[in-house]
C-alpha cells in the first residue's frame, strides 16, 4: 500500500495540513491509518476521495452537502465522475461565452463595434440555469408554467410554499428506517406532494412524477435534500413514488 503522510497529501493538492485535518473532523476524509505517534497516513483510495471533494467544491457544492453525498448508500465513484465531466463541460462552455462577452464589451467601449442589448448578458448564470432546468425536466411546458407561477407569488407566499414543501418531504422519507415505501402514511405524503406540485408549480402527471423521483435519486444535488433528512432517503423516496405511480396509472 502506497502511504502518504498528511503533509505529503496536502502538498499534492496544494492545501494546508489544517485543511486535511478539517476534512477528517467533518467526516470527509479519514486517514487509513493513525500511527502510534499520532501521524495520519493515507493511500491511493484517499487520493480518489480527495479528488471527489475537490470536484464537488469546483461545482460550488458546500462541504456539508459533499459529506452527505459521498457517504450516502449507493454512491458510485465512476458514475460521479461522469456527472462531474458533464457539469464541467457545461461550465467551460459558459465561461468561454463570458470571455467572449468581455471581449465584445471591450471592443464596444473602444468604439470598435456596437452591441445589441442581448449581447451584454451572453453567458450569465440565469440563462445557464434555465437551460439546465429544461434539460433536466425534459419538457419546456412545466418549466415555463412553474416560472410564471413562481414570479406571481409574493415573498411571504414563497416562504409559506417552501415551508409546506419541506414538511411534506420530511414525511415522504418515512418516520424511520423501519418504514416501507408502501406504508399508508408515506403514500399519503407522496399524494400530497403530487397535489403540491400541481397547485403551486406546474401540471404534473403520473409519468412526469415518476421521472422526477428518478432524478431526485440519481442526481446528487437533488438527492442531498432527502439524505439530509435520513440516510438512504433519496432511494426510499424514489421507491415510494414508483409505488404511488403504479397505483395511480
Amino acid at each position: 500500500m502506497m502511504a502518504y503522510t498528511i503533509k505529503e497529501i496536502a502538498d499534492l493538492v496544494g492545501v494546508t495540513t489544517r485543511t486535511i485535518r478539517y476534512y477528517d473532523q467533518i467526516g470527509l476524509l479519514a486517514p487509513v491509518v493513525l500511527g502510534e505517534n499520532g501521524y495520519r497516513y493515507y493511500d491511493s483510495e484517499s487520493l480518489l476521495q480527495l479528488q471527489q471533494i475537490l470536484f464537488f467544491r469546483e461545482l460550488d457544492v458546500p462541504l456539508k452537502e459533499i459529506e452527505i453525498i459521498i457517504n450516502r448508500q449507493g454512491f458510485g465513484l465512476a458514475g460521479s465522475l461522469e456527472k462531474h465531466r458533464l457539469s464541467l463541460r457545461k461550465k467551460v462552455k459558459r465561461l468561454r461565452t463570458l470571455i467572449k462577452t468581455i471581449d465584445t464589451t471591450l471592443d464596444a467601449l473602444n468604439g470598435e463595434k456596437k452591441m445589441a442589448g442581448k449581447e451584454y448578458f451572453n453567458g450569465f448564470d440565469e440563462s445557464q440555469y434555465e437551460d439546465e432546468a429544461k434539460d433536466r425536466w425534459g419538457k419546456t411546458l412545466q418549466y415555463k408554467e412553474s416560472s410564471k407561477k413562481w414570479a406571481g407569488y409574493s415573498k411571504e407566499q414563497r416562504e409559506v410554499i417552501k415551508t409546506e414543501g419541506r414538511h411534506i418531504a420530511t414525511r415522504m422519507v418515512g418516520a424511520d428506517a423501519k418504514s416501507a415505501p408502501d406504508d399508508p402514511d408515506v403514500q399519503a405524503a407522496i399524494g400530497e406532494y403530487h397535489a403540491y406540485l400541481n397547485t403551486y408549480f406546474y401540471t404534473c402527471d403520473i409519468k412526469f412524477l415518476r421521472g422526477l423521483a428518478d432524478m431526485w435519486a440519481e442526481d446528487a444535488r437533488f438527492a442531498v435534500n432527502y439524505e439530509r433528512i435520513r440516510e438512504g432517503g433519496a432511494a426510499f423516496v424514489r421507491k415510494a413514488v414508483h409505488v404511488f405511480c403504479d397505483n395511480h396509472r
